[in-house]
């Protein structure tokens, strides 16, 4: 009896393991075909070298996630290894079932079903489809691509005049229905979400007016949470605000946290070793460290170094001769102080006074050095 309890409670534990199932339905895919996916935000963000995988059956493919509440987000996936037109699809992913139809084996004409999120979305697609003038817009985006591909000029040209008009068609009905819709979730993903209309196309401002718009269910989700968060971001590490503290290890793997270096003027940097402009930027920091060192000056290095790529990091510091602390949990950007500081591009910078205020953001080169000697040729 204590056995059959055991399995199961381990059977129970398992099922519980997943709430989320994202199932595909590609009737022409060849069954063994690679699909790749992964997050596509800061919190659930992996290295895109190492996207989570899994082989198509005759069936189709089922992908196993487990969403916690309000972890609804965006979703990438891949077909096959390559990143071709049609091979990728960002879709809006909560608990549930979410289903992937179409007619062929690849993300064509795309039908989505399932859960509640998943046929909003779908009939979001529906009506942005249906709009005026819009029947033709799938044919231009495409001859627009071999017009590129064929460096065709006149083509480009002419393409690009008539994707910009249906682009602001698509963009105003994207408007229009997140208006008609403030309590869809879906709404934060078509307002980032790089294939929707609104994705790259938006302005700070138009995104807080949308937000202000939505109800705290529609907000209940990853991708508004990051959206706020960056709105807010100068609240917390702007200038004259006192730097967060944290705590990551040192390429020792000793603890280090940000309040040991209290009483010195302190540049916590944000870089990685596979980063072509921070290696650009590390002569310059290498420069001022020597130069204010005996002063009161240190740097604390943050680096986005990938999972398994310790060696890669440890190599670019001796490299570059970079003779001060180093600090990385090596997760890439899912680093816990790079979401902390809402790094978005490296190199990123603050400039940390000794009580631990933030008076200066991403200072380089000559800035540096000009922002050190204000504080220390004292």
């Amino acid at each position: 009896m204590g056995t059959a309890v055991l399995i199961l409670l381990a059977l129970t534990g398992y099922a519980q393991q997943y709430n989320t199932s994202v199932q595909g339905y590609l009737p022409q895919m060849k069954a063994g075909t690679p699909i790749k996916y992964v997050w596509n935000d800061k919190d659930h963000m992996k290295p895109y070298a190492n996207w989570d995988s899994v082989l198509s059956t005759k069936d189709g493919f089922t992908l196993k996630l487990n969403v916690d509440e309000g972890g609804g987000n965006d979703l990438a996936i891949l077909i096959g290894d390559k990143i071709e037109a049609d091979k990728l699809i960002f879709i809006y992913v909560d608990k549930g079932l979410v289903t992937i139809t179409s007619k062929d084996s690849l993300f064509t004409n795309v039908t989505l079903g399932g859960n509640a999120t998943a046929l909003e979305l779908n009939q979001f697609h529906q009506f942005i489809v249906k709009g005026p003038g819009l029947e033709n817009y799938t044919t231009i985006k495409n001859n627009a691509y071999q017009a590129a591909v064929k460096k065709d000029a006149e083509a480009m040209q002419t393409t690009d005049i008539q994707l910009r008009m249906l682009d602001s068609i698509r963009k105003a009905l994207a408007f229009q229905w997140i208006n008609e819709h403030p309590g869809r979730p879906v709404c934060a993903f078509i307002m980032q979400s790089p294939f929707e209309p609104l994705g790259g196309r938006l302005t700070k401002e138009e995104k807080k007016a949308i937000l202000n718009k939505m109800t705290p269910q529609a907000l209940n989700n990853k991708i508004a949470a990051d959206m706020l968060y960056t709105f807010n971001i100068d609240k917390v590490v702007g200038v004259g605000k006192k730097a967060p503290d944290f705590t990551q290890n040192d390429t020792l793997d000793k603890a280090v946290s940000l309040k040991d270096f209290r009483g010195k003027y302190v540049l916590l940097d944000f870089w990685a070793s596979w980063c072509a402009p921070c290696r650009a930027e590390n002569p310059n920091i290498v420069k001022a460290f020597n130069k204010y060192k005996d002063k009161g000056f240190t740097v604390l290095s943050v680096s986005l170094d990938q999972p398994g790529k310790k060696e890669a990091w440890l190599k670019a510091i001796h490299d570059d001769h970079l003779t001060w602390t180093h600090v990385s949990d090596l997760k890439f950007w899912g680093n816990a102080v790079v979401k902390l500081y809402d790094i978005n591009a490296v190199p990123s910078n603050f400039l940390i006074g000794p009580d631990g205020t933030i008076l200066a953001k991403n200072v380089r080169g000559e800035e540096l050095d000009k922002q050190l000697a204000k504080f220390l040729n004292n």
